[in-house]
């Protein structure tokens, strides 16, 4: 029997002499509630919450009491009681900080952000140092769209907790964002330690490359997270191969045949196999770190990808059949499933205002369901869908076209990487990457974003794309590059 279990006897001993005994129904509560989280049995936890009602009932000046019965209601899905009861631990004792903090939390998951922030900030007054109310507040002004505050709350979080993997890495998101990029990489390397990202390191315990020599080595950098962060960094395999060396480029094969262009690759390797032999491994959002990379020397040259073999100009003869207009490609929703995906998809029908411009003819590079939304009236969109199967598809397509507009998916990094004009839709509150107040880009020359303002809607950022693409319809085509 372990100590657990020796106390759980002991306080059911108690109870079974004393029925009313306030503190043996506290303890019996809290481990009954520990085995419950611990094992997720619904019953233990049932158990608990009737152990603490039970000690609430005898004695409602037990703010903790409160409290933990309503961390046991929101393990039991029943946020409402949760929320009641963390007023009366509030009540109670209006000096616990946690009581403030679950209270926040609940508040900041059910939308109420006003009241949320006040419960944080009841939280960090009792305690400045409790680390996960600094970064549950960082997380709502973030949302709100204060940058520089919830960098400050991050910062406050890792102060009070140098071990909090999470605080650091939403602070290295923030620096970055606000082109503070010495310390911002150093920061992002916390992203190893954050567990909802440990399938991103398929080699981790395998010998890391940190700038040395590779003559006589080979090494395999990998593409890390979403497509979309492969087509950046990418980018920095040359500077990787001018260390000497063989480089193998680990993707998914999806991307496999386009990536094998990319100057310096000795071989590209399907990441859903075995790994090949190699003596160093780096994944590429380590490489901005390595090379020293600030706002001043992104390595930028563009193009760094080119579509296989003679595809480009293929689409090229293709699409001159089709008259002499501008020919404009769209990507209007993304199926990633993460927590920004509702927030940077569009329908099909919100691009009504770029049907203004007559003379376009618009081509789509959408895939899945909402490829078959319907088309905003008077734009002539022509579906080519079918006949796109991977990334270098979409190269060769893009590639042909005069420009590319697209919400803030992999279809903006690869526009970009190939050095085609594309003008980028930007969601509330922005992704790091393109900054803090920009209409253009240090990483992509041929790029200009449109960001959504704090209380912007689409609409509005869609009236002022179908202005541009008015203007520069009247104006002179963008320039082709050769391929």
């Amino acid at each position: 029997m372990n100590s657990a279990e020796e106390s759980e006897e002991r306080c059911r001993r108690i109870l079974m002499d004393d029925p009313e005994n306030g503190a043996a129904l506290r303890e019996l509560g809290g481990l009954l509630a520990a085995r419950g989280q611990s094992l997720q049995s619904i019953g233990d936890l049932d158990a608990a919450a009737e152990c603490y009602e039970e000690a609430v009932a005898l004695d409602p000046s037990q703010a903790p009491a409160h409290n933990n019965l309503g961390n046991i209601y929101l393990a039991l899905g029943r946020p409402n009681e949760a929320a009641a009861c963390f007023r009366s631990a509030i009540a109670a004792d209006a000096a616990l900080a946690e009581a403030h903090l679950n209270l926040g939390a609940l508040l900041h998951r059910s939308g109420e952000l006003g009241e949320a922030v006040e419960c944080y900030r009841a939280a960090l007054a009792l305690r400045p140092g409790l680390a996960e109310a600094s970064l549950n507040l960082g997380h709502l002004l973030e949302e709100r769209g204060d940058a520089a505050a919830a960098r400050d709350c991050y910062e406050a979080a890792v102060a009070a907790r140098p071990d909090m993997a999470e605080a650091h890495f939403n602070l290295a998101l923030r620096l970055l964002q606000a082109g503070d990029f010495r310390r911002g990489w150093e920061e992002y390397e916390w992203r190893f330690r954050l567990p909802e990202l440990a399938p991103f390191w398929p080699h981790a315990n395998r010998p890391r490359w940190e700038g040395a020599d590779l003559r006589g080595k080979t090494i395999l950098l990998y593409a890390e997270q979403g497509f979309g962060d492969a087509l950046q960094f990418v980018r920095y395999v040359p500077l990787v191969a001018a260390r000497g060396g063989k480089v193998i480029l680990s993707c998914s094969p999806r991307l496999m045949a386009l990536f094998a262009t990319v100057a310096g690759v000795t071989a590209v390797h399907n990441a859903e196999t075995p790994a090949p032999e190699f003596d160093l491994c780096c994944p590429l959002l380590s490489l901005p770190r390595i090379f020293g990379t600030t706002l001043e020397t992104v390595p930028a040259a563009t193009p760094y990808l080119h579509p296989p073999g003679d595809a480009a100009a293929r689409w090229r003869a293709r699409l001159a059949l089709e008259g002499a207009g501008l020919k404009v490609g769209l990507f209007w929703s993304t199926e990633s499933k993460n927590r920004m995906t509702p927030l940077r998809s569009l329908e099909l029908r919100q691009l009504a205002p770029l049907a203004r411009s007559g003379g376009v003819r618009f081509y789509s590079l959408q895939r899945g369901a909402a490829a078959a939304q319907p088309r905003p009236q008077g734009m002539a969109l022509v579906d080519l869908s079918q006949e796109l199967a991977d990334f270098a598809d979409d190269a060769a397509l893009i590639a042909s076209l005069d420009l590319v507009i697209t919400i803030n998916t992999a279809t903006a990094h690869l526009a970009g990487a190939l050095g085609r004009p594309v003008w980028t839709l930007i969601h509330f509150p922005p992704d790091w990457r393109w900054l803090e107040g920009r209409t253009d880009s240090p990483w992509y020359p041929s790029m200009r974003l449109f960001q959504r303002g704090r209380t912007e809607t689409w609409e509005t950022v869609l009236e002022r794309v179908g202005d541009a693409l008015q203007e520069l319809e009247s104006g002179p085509r963008p320039k082709k590059v050769s391929f």
